[in-house]
């Protein structure tokens, strides 16, 4: 296979608010769930937005899976993972495949949209970037490929903390 991120000059991406941008990076969302459609499919880096939502976080879920400090493991303003944006579907589409971590870490409410996330690998060190709203361009550096871990399995990620 070769590297779907290192091809292009630039890639599409996404700001999500922390955790659920760790949350991500750790293969434990397999969807982001937005209000809003998207056509584009292909290659997408997962921005870490500045803002912690300490009240709306699945704190259960955030606990199992990135420990009883996971706050502390949610790096902020940065890109921390690069994945493949695979499909949109309406939430209530995707009701049927949904792990209890995805119904834990979204929005699932008719009328939303659920973005399927796949390949995902998280960066050894989290790149700094200012986000910004919707879908934007992101030029990343030359050395992309080498900094990015191998590709996580959502299924055996939340198998291994029972949030399955």
């Amino acid at each position: 296979m070769s590297d779907l991120f290192s091809e292009a000059p630039t890639m599409k991406a996404l700001s999500l608010w922390q955790p659920w941008a760790t949350l991500v990076a750790r293969g434990l969302k397999a969807r982001e769930t937005r209000h809003w459609s998207t056509d584009y499919r292909g290659p997408i880096a997962i921005h870490a937005a500045k803002t912690l939502d300490m009240a709306g976080a699945p704190k259960g879920l955030c606990r199992a899976g990135l420990g009883a400090q996971w706050f502390d493991a949610c790096p902020l303003g940065a890109v921390v993972a690069v994945a493949r944006l695979t499909s949109c579907h309406r939430a209530e589409q995707v009701e049927a495949d949904l792990t209890r971590a995805d119904r834990a870490a979204g929005n699932y409410t008719p009328g939303r949209y659920a973005w399927r996330l796949t390949d995902v690998r998280a960066l050894g060190e989290p790149i700094p970037l200012t986000g910004r709203q919707g879908l934007f361009n992101w030029t990343p550096p030359d050395d992309l490929g080498a900094r990015l871990g191998p590709i996580l399995d959502h299924a055996a990620a939340v198998r291994a903390i029972g949030w399955y």
